[in-house]
């Protein structure tokens, strides 16, 4: 065996290299207390809520949701907290279109094994390393997992862009056309409660005219249907009565608040008729929803929530002894816009809201650092959580 001499040891020691500390993680737009908000107050409560109302069978406890997770899973962290208060198991299913071997890959694979160590995480969750665009390719393997992941029990699409983009390259399937899909197999194969978050960007030189004008035609079809329904839209889109199809024709010369009125309008009227139209019928209400400024001063984010039910179908009397139990399917539906329009009149502004309340700021903030902390962001490091909050202001 060889022999070293304390000096050779020493400087063998000396000369070994040493690991470098990590960089501290730089923090997220989406690391703000107002999206902690909207995962405790907006998707979290309205979870618990409809977990109340949800019979599981005590053999199948089981809540089912499809997420476009980040690399941190902090929605499927809150939300896992909704299912213990309700006795049930979270099975997850994400989509997040990470570069193989990327940090952004490595920091996925972390955060992914360490929920599914915590109570209460199903084994068969899962998170595929795929765009949610091609869902809208029925052949395709992101296809075949949310449609075997479903039915689910919360839809959640959370992007950072806009959920109409005008396609840069004129084709392929886009965004729309994946919700679209994922919306379809919900209706074929869920018969219980069923909830849709979506949280997009808002601007009218980024959304396809196409699209647009299908959104639009969506409230047009209740104007023609609803002189009350007409008003409203008018006073909501901050147009005169006899000007509301002009602004309409012209939806770019409504100011950025009025403008996402009109989106938020628009696209629960679409979803109204898309669920309305399957077999059995379904109902759609829009929860209490929010939007907020991701460039100062200008509202261009918009945090929406809708719950989907199948109704319990009378049983039909054909001689009439209780009276008459259908109702006239367009008046139907007109109640149900008009259900649109109180909550698309309600939209919180979330920035005015936080900065109106210090205690619910402090609240949200406090929570948001919590839930960074487990993530292993440096919280509580020089500057840390709040000095970039101060620094971000």
């Amino acid at each position: 065996m060889d022999e070293f001499s304390d000096a050779d040891i020493v400087g063998r020691i000396a000369h070994r290299p040493v690991a470098e500390e990590p960089a501290p993680r730089p923090f997220k737009p989406w690391h703000r207390p107002r999206k902690q908000w909207i995962r405790r107050y907006q998707w979290h409560d309205s979870l618990v809520d409809m977990l109340r109302e949800t019979h599981f069978p005590a053999d199948a406890r089981v809540m089912r949701y499809l997420s476009l997770p980040g690399e941190d899973l902090l929605d499927v962290r809150v939300l896992r907290e909704a299912c213990e208060q309700a006795g049930v198991d979270l099975r997850f299913t994400g989509l997040n279109a990470v570069g193989a071997g990327s940090a952004r890959d490595v920091q996925l694979n972390i955060a992914e094994s360490e929920v599914r160590g915590l109570s209460g995480i199903h084994k068969g969750s899962a998170i595929l390393r795929e765009r949610f665009e091609t869902v809208a390719n029925t052949r395709s393997l992101a296809f075949a997992e949310v449609r075997d992941g479903g039915p689910f029990h919360a839809v959640n699409i959370d992007l950072c862009d806009h959920l109409a983009l005008r396609p840069q390259d004129g084709g392929g399937h886009t965004i729309i056309d994946a919700l679209a899909e994922v919306i379809q197999l919900q209706l074929q194969h869920a018969m219980h409660p069923w909830l849709l978050f979506l949280t997009t960007r808002v601007a009218p030189d980024q959304i396809d005219a196409r699209n647009l004008a299908a959104l639009i035609r969506a409230v047009t079809d209740n104007v023609a249907t609803s002189a009350a329904f007409g008003d409203r839209t008018a006073a909501l889109l901050r147009a005169e009565a006899d000007g509301l199809q002009a602004a309409l024709d012209d939806p770019a010369s409504l100011d950025p608040q009025a403008f996402m009125n009109l989106f938020a309008l628009g696209f629960g009227k679409w979803l109204l008729r898309f669920v309305g139209a399957a077999n059995p019928g379904r109902t759609l209400r829009m929860l209490p929803s929010c939007f907020y400024a991701v460039r100062p001063d200008r509202p261009d984010m918009l945090s929406l929530g809708f719950r989907c039910d199948v109704p319990r179908a009378p049983a039909q009397d054909r001689y009439a002894l209780v009276g008459e139990r259908w109702a006239d399917p367009v008046a139907a539906e007109v109640n149900h816009a008009m259900g649109l329009l109180d909550e698309t009149e309600r939209l919180m502004d979330l920035d005015a809201t936080l900065a109106g309340d210090h205690q619910l700021m402090e609240a949200v903030t406090i929570e948001s650092a919590a839930l960074l902390r487990a993530a292993h962001y440096d919280v509580d490091g020089n500057p840390g959580y709040r000095g970039w909050l101060d620094a971000a202001a």
